[in-house]
């Protein structure tokens, strides 16, 4: 396997991961309200996980995760419940004081908590979030959240496109015929992703996923015609909002021979954040049919990910006819 020089990557800066950002995004699957410690909600969290602090409740603190927006549920909350009132005050306190970026209460255990404990939080700028969802519902989805918000990105010239349920990004330079062959594409049955520019990212699974940026969804650019609007031209199924990466397709204009690979015994690959891509170089030349070539690589990809290889195929009928002309010789 050969690994080529990686693609020109723009990286998005991410704004810090706060609690603000976590419940603008969450506060509608979630059914998020804001109790207290509003004036912290630019507190950062360090760690997009979230923590149960069971132990730390009840004064143990050696392996705190204070980094980590905590969660009470009804075990941590009955618990609470049973101590009296200045106890349960001093030890809701120690756990404010770790610097903490904010708690999650949840179910309905989140109503019956005191008045002097969401004013401690106040005072502290600590700030408490409040769910009728139960626990296991806000461990579902909350880490899915936290990693959407903190995972990497980055953003490259090309354009992606789901074909036969292969995400294929087609790179190469302005003008070579990248927004083209995706256009040929969608009339050939396929689903456009982005055109131009991908936004890149990696899922909860550690997969790499595309997507196009949110104002230029749903249009292409192509030279002499302008903008389409590829719903209305190709109907609704011929757009999809995100894709898995699997292929990126190079276009160039090869004047050396041997940057070309004739026999597909080569794997090439190439590293996007993080995360090794099949990559193949097609020769720009006049007459191609850049479509077919795309379509059939995309299918190529499939058959060897099924554990067929042409290549290999064709490797081990030689061996066989040279070792049976060795016998009769």
């Amino acid at each position: 396997m050969n690994t080529l020089k990686p693609l020109t990557l723009s990286t998005i800066r991410i704004s810090p991961l706060t609690v603000e950002r976590f419940y603008e995004a969450a506060h509608e699957v979630l059914a998020l309200e804001v109790l207290a410690g509003r004036l912290g909600m630019t507190r950062i969290v360090e760690e997009p996980v979230l923590h149960r602090p069971g132990l730390a409740l009840t004064g143990f603190y050696e392996h705190f995760a204070w980094r980590r927006l905590q969660v009470l549920g009804h075990a941590e909350m009955a618990y609470l419940r049973t101590l009296d009132a200045e106890e349960r005050l001093a030890r809701w306190l120690a756990m404010l004081q770790w610097n903490i970026p904010g708690i999650i209460l949840c179910g309905r255990d989140s109503e019956t908590i005191g008045g002097d404990l969401l004013a401690q939080a106040d005072r502290l700028g600590v700030p408490i979030l409040a769910t009728r969802c139960e626990t296991r519902s806000v461990f579902s989805q909350g880490p899915l959240i936290l990693h959407e918000l903190s995972a990497p990105r980055a953003s490259v010239h090309g354009s992606l496109v789901d074909v036969g349920g292969i995400g294929v990004l087609l790179e190469g330079p302005p003008g070579i015929g990248k927004s083209e062959t995706a256009l040929g594409l969608l009339r050939r049955g396929n689903a456009l992703i982005s055109d131009d520019i991908t936004m890149l990212a990696i899922n909860t699974h550690g997969t790499l996923t595309g997507t196009a940026p949110a104002h230029m969804r749903g249009f292409m650019e192509i030279r002499g015609l302008g903008l389409l609007h590829v719903p209305t031209l190709f109907g609704i199924a011929a757009v999809k909002p995100e894709s898995r990466l699997d292929l990126i397709v190079s276009l160039r204009r090869c004047s050396n021979e041997d940057d070309i690979d004739r026999v597909g015994s080569d794997v090439r690959t190439s590293e996007i954040l993080g995360v090794q891509i099949q990559h193949l170089i097609i020769p720009v030349a006049a007459g191609r049919d850049f479509v077919n070539v795309v379509e059939t690589a995309a299918a190529t990809f499939k058959m060897r990910n099924s554990g067929v290889d042409a290549a290999a195929v064709l490797d081990a009928q030689l061996l066989a006819h040279y070792q049976s002309v060795e016998k009769k010789q």
